[in-house]
């Protein structure tokens, strides 16, 4: 008879546990802490980080010794590199067609099982700028899966991302597309002519940096991570950040940065990344854990 009680209310006991006020605590927590973070891509929240840097970025959102990987974009150690990615690749309008920018950054799937760790998946909608600001026409929509390891205080300590279909989200040109390769490359020595200069020049004129890419791979934005034009397009927004550590990326060599890299060496690193045994930043302790 006993048993069978406890069979009977074992569930409603269980149930009662995990949305006791401590597991409600840290799962609101968590969850607001990934939406604050997706909600500072939207523009113009993106805009006053790209302008100000560091100290406009809240406090409590990115530990100090915040560390990553964002494939197939690369890894990023520290709180400097890691809010250079999370904001400084998010889209700017232009002035020029379509003028996009990140409109809005919902939260589809959302799961903490512990206040350590959760996991993710965001649609952010990019979207037309309107003269006024507003948001105009839609244009499309970027997904991003993720795990996050918290902090004591909430801060988010690592992280590891992936965004699926990059080039088909942004229709981007191809090997088989010259004229828009021939833009990109354009557009990224362009940039670096404006932002990579005195102590922080990589290449003698615009000329050399157009002839020095243009022998290089064009690369894939699936694979944005080697030494290819495509990794320089990333790294030559974040010149405007800090131009002593990104000009060399965006330079003849890719500065470390974009560099040809193994697929076992950049995918598997994760004791080198985040200096934890394999599985553990990423896993809830069990109970018997020190």
């Amino acid at each position: 008879m006993v048993s069978l009680l406890w069979f009977l209310i074992a569930p409603a006991l269980l149930s009662a546990a995990s949305q006791s006020p401590l597991h409600s605590s840290w799962r609101k927590r968590n969850k607001e802490t990934v939406q604050k973070i997706y909600n500072l891509t939207i523009y113009p929240a993106n805009a006053k980080i790209i302008t100000e840097g560091a100290s406009a970025v809240p406090t409590g959102l990115f530990n100090a010794n915040a560390t990553g990987r964002v494939t197939p974009v690369g890894e990023f150690s520290g709180f400097q590199d890691s809010i250079e990615y999370f904001f400084g690749l998010a889209a700017l309008p232009t002035g020029a067609p379509p003028n996009g920018a990140i409109t809005n950054a919902t939260l589809v799937d959302f799961t903490t099982g512990c206040a350590e760790v959760a996991a993710s998946t965001v649609y952010l909608t990019l979207s037309t700028i309107n003269a006024d600001g507003s948001a105009g026409a839609y244009i499309s929509t970027l997904k991003q899966v993720a795990f996050w390891h918290f902090d004591e205080e909430g801060a988010v300590l690592q992280y590891d991302a992936w965004i699926p279909s990059i080039a088909l989200f942004g229709n981007l040109p191809h090997d088989s597309d010259p004229a828009g390769q021939r833009g990109t490359i354009q557009g990224v020595c362009d940039l670096q002519a404006q932002t990579c200069v005195g102590n922080n020049t990589v290449y003698d004129s615009a000329a050399a940096c157009n002839q020095t890419l243009s022998a290089k791979p064009f690369g894939s934005f699936d694979e944005a991570w080697g030494d290819n034009v495509v990794c320089r397009t990333s790294h030559v927004l974040l010149t405007k950040f800090r131009p002593e550590v990104h000009c060399p990326h965006v330079g003849p060599t890719g500065g470390g940065k974009c560099v040809d890299v193994e697929y076992n060496d950049v995918c598997f690193n994760d004791e080198f990344l985040f200096g934890e045994p394999l599985g553990r930043p990423f896993n809830c302790p069990d109970e018997d854990d020190d």
